[in-house]
């Protein structure tokens, strides 16, 4: 016989009074439920925070590696011709993290020129060319095609003012142009 608080039990009044008793983690199911949904949210939200910032990361450091690219290229915003380009373009070959065009646009420099802009599409044949040679610098292999198009990830063009020094090697005078060098990198 068992004492319940007010009466004396026999094994009948105990079986009563164990109906729809589950054990100690059927009793705590309802309360775990709302306990792992929140779990799990918070996990989820965490880890999408995390790749978001991931992605901003690298994004980031994109955007650092087209300005150490065009950095590389302008140096002091100064080009003493052609030679200078390719010695410039060759240490600028050395970066590796993303694909990159560069080359020198013609800016506009008296009346009736106009800047025609910068297209995508033709801005391999928009380069200035001096005699034979083009201002063009790339770390993508000709016979890849892996040329930027809207799939590229991270596609940024930069442009930036540099001077372009131009020799008369019969009288030995030169003179200086504006140009601009433009920078498309992508991933």
């Amino acid at each position: 016989m068992l004492y319940n608080g007010r009466h004396l039990l026999g094994v009948d009044g105990l079986k009563k009074m164990n109906k729809g008793f589950l054990g100690p983690i059927g009793d705590d199911l309802p309360s775990l439920i709302p306990l792992l949904f929140a779990l799990m949210m918070f996990f989820y939200v965490f880890t999408f925070t995390w790749n978001t910032f991931d992605q901003k990361g690298a994004a980031f450091n994109d955007s650092l590696e087209a300005l150490r690219v065009a950095n590389t290229l302008k140096g002091n915003n100064y080009l003493r011709g052609i030679g200078s380009f390719n010695e410039r373009c060759a240490e600028a070959q050395s970066i590796k993290r993303i694909k990159f065009i560069v080359g020198l646009l013609p800016l506009s420099t008296g009346p009736g020129q106009d800047f025609s802009g910068i297209d995508l599409e033709t801005i391999e044949d928009d380069f200035f060319e001096s005699g034979d040679e083009k201002f063009f610098c790339t770390n993508v292999p000709e016979d890849s095609g892996d040329y930027p198009g809207p799939e590229s990830v991270n596609l940024s063009i930069r442009s930036f003012p540099v001077a372009l020094e131009f020799h008369n090697k019969t009288t030995g005078m030169f003179y200086v142009r504006p140009m601009l060098l433009t920078a498309v990198t992508w991933r």
